[in-house]
């Protein structure tokens, strides 16, 4: 009786086996009773074959596990003249699944790139990171279309900013751009129309600004928000709408010299503006009208304490004071004749710190380079002069900017010829990336001399030529000088952008001038000449404005150097 089972499993192996229905063969055939005997061992010959043969097919398909598996079963069914061809055939497998699963791994982060890159607004990397991307992959294939869609869309929104733009809807127009900028952020085509949207927003601000029309000014600059921050024409209109912003508060304050100053201001930046030309002449004669009554007899006997009194305008007045406590005091000014009368100082002069008939020829009595220490600043070389030289400190004569750097003992100089900068070189530089051996300088230009010698070339301020060079952090100076003033008869020192020193604890913008061969310090006035200023002697701290600073001769190898 068991006998005849045991054919019958027999012959349905053998019948698996010519159907091609391996895994029932091998189910059948690898039972222990059917292994052990001959025709049994016939099958399991026969099985080793066919799977073998079918893991090739397998491998050639990229199906590496399955044959994989296979193999496992041809081996299992105990053939030894097999074993060899099963092992090489599982070694090129295993090897190039291998292969596969790291291509697959590469196209998986690739894919993953590019919809980082894509999200982020940048097209055109994404699109790249896709060509290299096989064709027929899924997940590609489905990103490449979201990109197309994009695309499609930024093209629309940009139409739609070019019709907005042609009727002057700046705002709407602003926002489809931002729109377009968060899907394409990179793309040429975005960035011309952002170019432009802000030339004609700034344009029309401006043209507002010269009609008077300063909050319409406002919201066209507002609607651009983020966009064009960095251009150096919105930048100029943001500081003349906050001058304006300025001289209106000052105004409602009756802070009237300072609404004049603000004026003025506004009238150097924007000299079109006739009405801030007009605001200057009508506050000036308000500020000489309240001269005037102060010094009559309502000013002797009402106490006046307006926000706007300063010293040297009405005697010295000061908060708790009034006019005619100052009047008649030694020492006092008049009231009738207030510095500003003398003469007004030419409008958008470079330097209205002193009254001088023509340009005085100063004496040569400080060295031409100095150190100044400021407290709350830092350490300043202060260069004197329209040529500068810089090169390597260790030098029997540095140059007159010394870099602890391993270039030329006269590896470059600087020169100013009118308000104009010039960097010129005997061997090249870079600047902003171009290389050359002359340039013209201009405000924020990036200039490399060698590997720790490079500075950024500043003009911070557009009352005053005087050149300020930032050094980069792998840049040293002796006496650990960070910044070098490129000093022409006046510089500012003061907290905001617009001055040369900058010191933390300044109050009101100081101003740094020469005269008669030396150097001065006060506080800046309402624009009119003004000579109460203190002398910086050499070696002597003077405090002004709640700025304390000395200035000393520049040593570099324990020489002063002149």
């Amino acid at each position: 009786m068991f006998g005849q089972l045991l054919f019958m499993r027999l012959r349905a192996a053998e019948k698996a086996l010519a159907d091609v229905r391996l895994e029932e063969a091998y189910r059948l055939a690898t039972q222990a009773d059917i292994r052990d005997n001959k025709r049994g061992k016939t099958v399991l010959a026969g099985l080793s074959e066919k799977f073998v043969a079918r893991a090739r097919e397998f491998y050639r398909a990229d199906r590496f596990s399955e044959a994989l598996m296979d193999l496992d079963r041809a081996e299992g069914c105990g053939d030894p003249a097999a074993k060899k061809d099963i092992d090489e055939l599982r070694g090129y497998v295993r090897l190039v699944a291998s292969e596969q699963a790291r291509k697959d791994e590469s196209q998986i982060r690739r894919v993953q790139e590019a919809r980082e890159r894509i999200e982020r607004g940048s097209l055109a990397a994404g699109r790249n990171l896709l060509e290299r991307a096989e064709a027929d992959h899924g997940p590609a294939d489905a990103l490449r279309r979201k990109a197309e869609e994009r695309s499609e869309e930024v093209s629309q929104l940009l139409d739609q900013v070019r019709r907005l733009l042609d009727s002057e809807q700046w705002a709407v127009a602003a926002e489809r751009l931002r729109k377009a900028k968060s899907l394409d952020g990179h793309a040429p085509a975005v960035a011309a129309m952002e170019a432009e949207l802000c030339e004609k927003v700034i344009r029309a601000a401006r043209s507002a600004i010269v009609a008077g029309r300063i909050p319409s000014a406002q919201v066209e600059i507002e609607s651009l928000r983020d966009l064009g921050k960095n251009a150096a024409e919105r930048r100029e209109l943001e500081e003349v709408l906050r001058l304006c912003s300025d001289a209106s508060n000052a105004l409602a304050s009756h802070c009237y010299a300072d609404a004049r100053r603000h004026a003025m201001s506004i009238a150097r930046l924007i000299p079109e503006a006739n009405w801030a030309n007009e605001a200057m002449v009508e506050l000036r004669q308000i500020d000489e009208r309240y001269t005037v009554l102060a010094a009559g007899p309502l000013g002797t006997i009402t106490t006046l304490n307006p926000p706007f009194a300063r010293e040297g305008v009405i005697g010295v007045v000061g908060r708790g004071s009034s006019p005619a406590q100052g009047l008649g005091r030694p020492g006092s000014r008049t009231p009738l004749s207030p510095p500003y009368v003398r003469g007004e100082a030419r409008r958008g002069a470079m330097d209205e710190t002193i009254v001088a008939p023509a340009k005085i020829e100063l004496a040569n009595t400080l060295p031409s380079r100095l150190l100044l220490l400021v407290d709350g600043g830092g350490s300043y070389l202060l260069v004197r002069g329209s040529q500068a030289s810089m090169g390597r400190a260790a030098s029997d004569l540095p140059a007159d900017m010394p870099l602890l750097s391993d270039i030329s003992e006269r590896h470059a100089n600087i020169s100013r010829v009118e308000d104009d900068y010039f960097v010129i070189s005997a061997k090249e530089l870079e600047v902003d990336g171009k290389m050359t051996r002359h340039a013209l300088l201009r405000d924020g230009n990036r200039v490399v001399l060698g590997r720790k010698a490079k500075f950024t070339f500043r003009l911070p301020s557009r009352r005053s030529s005087s050149a300020l060079l930032e050094l980069s952090d792998t840049t040293k100076m002796p006496n650990d000088v960070r910044r070098v003033v490129l000093f022409d008869r006046i510089a500012m020192i003061g907290q905001g952008n617009t001055s040369h020193v900058q010191c933390r604890y300044a109050g009101p913008t100081l101003l740094l001038y020469e005269r008669n061969g030396g150097l001065w310090l006060r506080a800046q006035s309402d624009g009119f000449a003004d000579t109460t200023g203190k002398e910086l002697r050499l070696g002597e701290s003077v405090e002004v404005g709640g700025v304390s600073l000395a200035l000393e001769a520049w040593r570099t190898t324990g020489k002063t150097v002149a």
